[in-house]
Order: C-alpha cells, then sequence, then structure tokens
C-alpha cells in the first residue's frame, strides 16, 4: 500500500514549515494558562478556563500541526498539485493563529467581540484550508495511494462538519442563534476529534509508520475500510444521539471497534518489527495506548463522569503523543531533503536532529500526560504543576524544531557566503 513519494510536487520548506514551527507555541501557552488559573480549568469541562485550554490545544497545536502536515503530504503522497497554497497559506497560518488566540481570549474573559472575531477568523481559515485541500484532494491520485487519499478525503469533511458546528456554536455565545447547546457541543467534539483528529492520524499512519519505523506494510482493504466505518460510526451516532435515540450506541460502538482495531494492529506490526525501538516508537507507544484507554474509558458506564478523563487522554496522550513524534521525524526530513535540493552540503537527519533531543522532550511529555490525567482525577495543585510541566514539554519541541530550522539556515547562508 505504501508508495513511492512524489517529491516533485512538494510545495516548498515555507509553506508547511510556518505551521509545523508554530504549533507547539500554543501548547506551551496552553500549559501557561493551565498555571494561572490552576484548579479552575480542572473542574469541569464547561469552565471558562477550560473551553480556553483545549482550543489552544486543539486549535492552536493540533490544528496548526495537522495543516502544515496537509499541505505537505497531500501533494506528496497523492502526486498532485497543490494550488493556490503558496499564495493563500501565510493567510490561513495568521487567520488559524489570530483565531485560536482570540478564541482563547474570548472564552476566559467573556468577552462576545473576541468571540465574534474569532468566529470570522477561524471561518475563514477552514474554509480557505479545506478549499486548498479539496482541490488537490479532487484530482486523480496514484493507485497505491488510494486509501490514504480517501481517508484524508474524510478526515477533511469531517473539518467541514466540525467548523460548521463549531461557527454556530460561537454565534450562540452572542446570541445570534438558538440552539441546544450541550449537545451541539459534544457533536462538535465528537467531530473535531474523532472525525477530524482521529480519522486523519490513521490514515497518515497508514503512510508513516511504515515510513519511519520500518514495520510491515498496513494491508489495503483495512486502510481502505477503517477510515469510513468510523466516520459512518460517527454520523450514525449523531443522529441518533440528537434524536434521543437508544441505537446512537451502534454507532458509538462501530467508532470505539474502528479505533481500538486500529491501535491494536499498529501495535502490533511495531512490536514485529526487526529493527530495535527508537525514541520515535516509543511516542507511538504512548499515543496508541492512550488511544484504546480512551476507548476504555468511553465504554464506561454512564455515571462516571469522564468528560476531563477523556479529553486528557485523546488530546494528550492520543493526539498530542502522535504529533510530537511525527514532527520530530518530519521537520529534520523536510530540512535534510530541501537543504540537498538547493544544493547545500547539509548534515544528515540524525545530526539535524539527534536522539537525545527527542528523549528528552519525550519524558516531559510523558509526565505532563500522566500529571493532566492526575489532575483531571483530583485538582488541587496539581493543574498548575501538570500546567508547569505541560508548557516545559511544548517549549522544549519548539525550541529542537526552531533550532534545527536555524542551523541549517545558518549553515546554508555560509556555505552560499564562501561559494
Amino acid at each position: 500500500m505504501q508508495r513511492k513519494l512524489a517529491f516533485e510536487h512538494t510545495p516548498g520548506l515555507a509553506l508547511p514549515l510556518r505551521f509545523l514551527l508554530a504549533a507547539p507555541w500554543f501548547g506551551a501557552l496552553a500549559g501557561l494558562l493551565l498555571v494561572w488559573q490552576g484548579a479552575e480549568a480542572m473542574s469541569t469541562r464547561w469552565a471558562p478556563a477550560t473551553l480556553a485550554v483545549t482550543h489552544l490545544l486543539t486549535l492552536g497545536f493540533l490544528g496548526m500541526a495537522m495543516a502544515g502536515s496537509l499541505l505537505q503530504m497531500v501533494p506528496v503522497v497523492a502526486g498532485v498539485e497543490l494550488h493556490w497554497a503558496r499564495r493563500l497559506g501565510p493567510v490561513i497560518w495568521a487567520a488559524l493563529a489570530g483565531g485560536a488566540l482570540l478564541l482563547a481570549a474570548g472564552f476566559l474573559h467573556g468577552l462576545p467581540w473576541c468571540l465574534r472575531a474569532a468566529g470570522i477568523l477561524l471561518a475563514g481559515a477552514f474554509i480557505l484550508l479545506v478549499a486548498v485541500l479539496a482541490r488537490a484532494l479532487a484530482q486523480r491520485s496514484a493507485p497505491n495511494a488510494l486509501p490514504v487519499v480517501a481517508g484524508m478525503r474524510q478526515a477533511v469533511v469531517a473539518l467541514a462538519c466540525a467548523v460548521a458546528i463549531g461557527v454556530t456554536l460561537a454565534a450562540f455565545l452572542v446570541g445570534a442563534v438558538r440552539l441546544r447547546v450541550m449537545e451541539w457541543t459534544n457533536v462538535h467534539a465528537a467531530w473535531a476529534l474523532v472525525g477530524w483528529v482521529g480519522v486523519l492520524v490513521v490514515s497518515v499512519v497508514f503512510q508513516v509508520v511504515p515510513m519511519f519505523q520500518s514495520t510491515q506494510l498496513f494491508p489495503r482493504q483495512l486502510a481502505f475500510t477503517l477510515p469510513p466505518l468510523c466516520l459512518g460510526g460517527l454520523a450514525l451516532w449523531t443522529v441518533g444521539y440528537l434524536l434521543n435515540q437508544p441505537w446512537q450506541w451502534i454507532g458509538a460502538g462501530l467508532v470505539s471497534v474502528c479505533l481500538a482495531l486500529f491501535a491494536v494492529y499498529t501495535l502490533v506490526l511495531l512490536l514485529r518489527r526487526k529493527r530495535a525501538a527508537d525514541v520515535s516508537t516509543w511516542y507511538w507507544w504512548l499515543s496508541l495506548g492512550s488511544l484504546l484507554a480512551s476507548v476504555a474509558v468511553f465504554l464506561c458506564p454512564r455515571g462516571v463522569d469522564k468528560a476531563l478523563v477523556l479529553g486528557v487522554m485523546f488530546i494528550g496522550g492520543f493526539a498530542m503523543s502522535a504529533v510530537n513524534g511525527m514532527l520530530y521525524k518530519i521537520v529534520p526530513f523536510l530540512l535534510w531533503y530541501h537543504g540537498q535540493h538547493a544544493g547545500c552540503d547539509v548534515p544528515g537527519v540524525r545530526q539535524l536532529m539527534p536522539d537525545s533531543e527527542p528523549r528528552v522532550q519525550f519524558a516531559w511529555h510523558a509526565a505532563s500526560v500522566a500529571m493532566l490525567l492526575a489532575a483531571a482525577i483530583a485538582p488541587g495543585w496539581l493543574a498548575q504543576a501538570a500546567g508547569a510541566v505541560l508548557a516545559v514539554s511544548c517549549m522544549r519541541l519548539g525550541f529542537d524544531l526552531a533550532l534545527a530550522a536555524i542551523s541549517l539556515r545558518k549553515l546554508a547562508n555560509e556555505q552560499n557566503q564562501e561559494s
């Protein structure tokens, strides 16, 4: 199922790099906000501070990382042109960054004008992003890339649904519309986290795990069927949930089975590979283990208050672990490739990003997940400690990626002066 990548279609280094380098700093800001707000931000999912922290992580950290990854991977994996991207990329980046910051400020301080401005900026950012990606994904791709491309298409559809619901919720907060806010907030979270983040990570893993982890390839049929089954189950749950029908759990069960099957199968591939595990494998173990734990918590009895625990394990444990591990692989590889393509004598990927750097960051990240989980169960002083560790973890990631990019640019400038 894996195919040779079409690097002749690469959109250039600047387009994805601005997104990938910015992502960790939104995570750091979320951690610092948690330090400031303390236990209040871990007391209930509806607290203003909780909403601010959550959206800094989902829109800022994950949104930036996934937008940058898609703008790089879609043309290279599918072998298609990415029209408009170079011109619209800076606009999308600025609107996404500004929208995430304004939304967090609007939640935290209850400022309607911030929420209105954030809704406009975020809607604009995601409409442009979806338009760029949809045009590329609508083109005919190479046959071997079809499973990955199909999964990306479905993730983009889920993103469009999540954004539409999110904009409607923002309109509710400023008094523009009426709706059952609690039910629609749950639907928004499901489409954003399971539909967009979950389906996209699943689809990308089919390409990057065999490529970077030297595992066996995923079966083509599994890659074709898991994303649409997951999205179909999510749609079924949504309709049943909004209509308050008992068969909503058929859809929820289908989603749970799909995610659990994906996690178990990927773990088996990682355990069977011949090469010894390195630090990037540790990120995948933590990510997939957290995904299995999320499924188990979701299936717990209704009486258990599990929203915060589920959020920590899915966002922090599953999604952020996967993104951290991929950033430590993708960014140095892009720097090396574009440096070589520009005719520079660049060091290898392992010299640009020695294993010692992600090892340190992994320890901080794993500690932040554990402490956030503890704070979700018993907030108190643990919330501030967890926020501090989260901030350090994301800052370490941000500095590691930025220093690799700066060192390569400095080297290229020196070589240009010598020549």
